[in-house]
């Protein structure tokens, strides 16, 4: 939200000037014929100007072509008597004239946006690329670690004591009993 906001405040905040300073200069008597002049050519014009500006640096946001509309409202309300018919359509007019703007924009001055989105859109595939490859290169090493590797997950050294179960034992009795009792007197 912040971002969308640090995107439309200076043009915002041109608009709302045009839209609230220009009625004060059609207010005295001698410039009271020309304020058609205001409401046909300065404000759809702020409108189309701002959007057109906009849209060439951030693209198409049709959010933005309300704020014509929004910023006549009070201007509306104070100077030229508040809803009725002829501003209703005015405000269709100015949303109109933003959305033309925006428009314009995207269409003739866009072209520095579309070849930077371009050119980063190709850096990201690029990376991609970079990083599927790495992927790739990892996957078989791994593999190839995995095969050469055996799975035997037991320390134990079977072969050296294998190698003793084979042998003849040629122990005596006695020396077996002197094993068993050993056992038996460990166990107690």
């Amino acid at each position: 939200m912040n971002g969308m906001v640090k995107k439309y405040l200076p043009y915002a905040v041109t608009i709302f000037a045009v839209y609230l300073i220009a009625p004060l200069l059609f207010r005295n008597q001698a410039m009271q014929n020309f304020v058609s002049i205001a409401f046909y050519f300065i404000f759809p014009g702020t409108a189309i100007a701002s959007s057109a500006i906009y849209c060439s640096k951030y693209g198409l946001d049709f959010l933005f072509a309300l704020i014509a509309p929004i910023a006549y409202i009070p201007s509306m309300l104070i100077y030229y008597g508040g809803f009725n018919l002829p501003n209703i359509i005015l405000l269709a007019v100015y949303l109109v004239a933003g959305i033309f703007g925006l428009f314009v924009g995207d269409i003739a001055l866009g072209d520095k946006r579309r070849k930077k989105e371009a050119e980063e859109k190709a850096e990201a595939e690029a990376l991609m690329l970079e990083a599927k490859r790495r992927d790739e290169i990892e996957r078989e090493k791994r593999e190839k670690n995995e095969s050469s590797q055996s799975y035997d997950d037991d320390d134990f050294d079977y072969d050296k004591y294998m190698s003793d179960i084979d042998k003849p034992v040629s122990a005596t009795d006695a020396e077996i009993d002197d094993i068993l009792s050993e056992y038996g007197s460990n166990k107690h």
